[in-house]
């Protein structure tokens, strides 16, 4: 059997650490990037040498979304795929560019006789009538005509690729298919240009966001690492399906906050409103989730490394 996972989107943020988890588990990888002869990739060599084990190594090659002989080479002698890649602009190209990549990377997997796991959204889980006691891969989806009057591109975009990625799984006893759904991703960024989740919380220690007072919401979150181990986790697992979450958890705004402020005790956290009945964290259940048989990081060390990986880069 090969040894070989092709990672498709490796240049992006969860792209990336897929790669670092299976490398670290001894598992070559076909990285597929666009143009990855003309880019600056020296980062991800960086990120090779330090996860692989084994002798695992890695292997760049050409990818964009549809072109049928960049995936063919990338698939082919490969145990699996995982894609990472896309978009989240939005804009209605978006839409239409998550459909085309699940099309055709499902289509070129079952050619194959090989599992696909594709990096989706919570954004493909809510239910207009909002969230239920307990939400739940199997019940709960995202309507589509809401999302498309919304203008919100990018989760509707999800919302058809886990629908696609189910239907081809179902239609075709040859082709396992699995979507992995996470909100706010946080941790370690490889990238020499941090991505946006470290802007965002650079913005936030800054006082520049959230600095009139503590939002009464919610944010459900993950470390990156954790959520490549379930992407690799759900490939390598002959009985993974369908969806499965990939968050740890949704924290109350309150207890996000005072995390950065125990890593950060400068930062200067806003004023909460004590007249205020605090809004109930989305509740997940994480019974697929869970039978992937990752450990998580709780919030405290997601915060602590994505402090580490803000400051790393500069921002604060």
């Amino acid at each position: 059997m090969s040894k070989t996972i092709c990672v498709l989107g490796i240049s992006g943020f969860v792209g990336a650490h897929v790669a670092a988890a299976a490398l670290a588990a001894g598992y070559h990888v076909k990285g597929g990037m666009r143009a990855p002869d003309t880019r600056d990739t020296a980062w991800l060599d960086n990120m090779a040498a330090q996860s692989a084990t084994g002798g695992a190594t890695l292997r760049l090659q050409h990818y964009e979304i549809g072109d049928e002989a960049a995936t063919a080479a990338l698939l082919d002698d490969s145990l699996g795929v995982i894609c990472s890649a896309g978009t989240e602009k939005q804009e209605p190209a978006t839409t239409e560019i998550m459909t085309l990549m699940a099309e055709s990377v499902c289509d070129a997997a079952t050619a194959r006789a090989i599992p696909a796991v594709f990096t989706s959204s919570t954004g493909s889980t809510n239910p207009p009538s909002g969230d239920p006691e307990l939400k739940n891969e199997i019940d709960h989806w995202s309507d589509e005509n809401v999302q498309a009057e919304q203008g919100k591109h990018a989760p509707l975009g999800k919302t058809r690729l886990d629908k696609i990625v189910l239907a081809k799984s179902a239609e075709h006893a040859a082709f396992r298919g699995v979507t992995i759904n996470p909100s706010m991703i946080c941790g370690p960024c490889w990238q020499d240009e941090p991505v946006r989740g470290l802007k965002s919380y650079a913005a936030i220690i800054k006082g520049e966001r959230l600095n009139d007072k503590v939002p009464n919401g919610s944010m459900s979150m993950i470390d990156a690492r954790d959520l490549a181990k379930l992407h690799l986790a759900a490939l390598l697992n002959p009985d993974a399906e369908g969806r499965y979450f990939g968050v740890k958890q949704s924290w109350h705004w309150r207890d996000i906050l005072t995390a950065i402020k125990n890593h950060v005790p400068d930062y200067q956290m806003p004023p909460i409103d004590e007249d205020e009945t605090p809004t109930r964290p989305t509740a997940f259940d994480t019974t697929r989730r869970d039978s992937l048989r990752v450990t998580l990081r709780g919030l405290d060390e997601i915060m602590q490394a994505h402090i580490e990986a803000i400051r790393a880069h500069g921002l604060i």
